[in-house]
């Protein structure tokens, strides 16, 4: 990675607290509002890079770079697995519960890895060298980044993220219920929510000590994100050619 912006490892770890908001998103304890907070983690992140860059891109830039809603991700399955723990988590109790507790590390460690993927290649793309972007830059670096991570095996982060969420799971719950205040704003109003910037601001103080130690684990498999890198960077320059 270049050097302009922040300096490498304060990008990395800035990241790396954008990937534990993201992986709060499947513990919120509001059905329906996971998809809908993770892209605005999302959009926040990469408009965090772009204002850190100095490359003011538009909000339409943004919402290209952070995927727009070209994947629902697990919108429906995410709901119906809510649903059926409300609804049988009394009747299967402990069983359900252990197997509700799997399925969530999992799902956590998922949109985890997922943010901190897009927010390590959008920023390795804002960061090569190029003397003007074209147009369409954030469509071809979008679509450079989704061919990367299609060829590049993840397991090596999943695991590093799943591992330390499990760890710290009680403190990850704590800061998903502060998270909840964060829901949109036609239900602030009736649920007190709280402004975006105040909530990610508590969320900092709150996360920081694992936010810290997850950034130095994460960053023990380096050679999975020189392999991103070097994906990225291929890719891109087949869409160029």
């Amino acid at each position: 990675m270049a050097t302009p912006g922040r300096p490498r490892e304060d990008a990395f770890r800035r990241l790396t607290f954008f990937s534990v908001i993201g992986g709060l998103c499947p513990l919120i304890p509001v059905p329906f509002m996971d998809d809908w907070a993770l892209e605005q983690v999302q959009r926040r992140m990469i408009g965090e890079i772009g204002r850190d860059e100095g490359l003011g891109w538009s909000p339409q830039e943004v919402k290209v770079l952070a995927g727009g809603e070209e994947d629902v991700r697990m919108g429906c399955l995410g709901r119906t697995v809510w649903a059926v723990r409300e609804v049988a988590g009394a009747i299967l109790g402990k069983l359900f519960r252990t197997v509700f507790y799997f399925l969530t590390i999992r799902r956590s460690a998922r949109r985890s890895a997922e943010t901190l993927q897009l927010g390590y290649l959008v920023l390795h793309a804002a960061r090569l060298p190029q003397t003007d972007r074209p147009a369409d830059w954030a469509s071809t670096v979008r679509g450079a980044v989704a061919a990367a991570l299609a060829e590049v095996d993840a397991g090596p982060v999943y695991r590093t993220l799943a591992r330390d969420f499990r760890r710290s799971l009680s403190l990850l719950v704590q800061a998903a219920s502060l998270f909840r205040r964060f829901l949109p704003r036609r239900r602030q109003k009736k649920s007190g929510g709280l402004p975006e910037g105040e909530v990610f601001r508590e969320e900092e103080k709150l996360l920081g000590g694992f936010v810290d130690r997850l950034a130095a684990d994460l960053w023990g498999n380096r050679a999975y994100f020189a392999e991103l890198e070097t994906a990225l960077e291929r890719n891109l320059t087949n869409v160029s050619s």
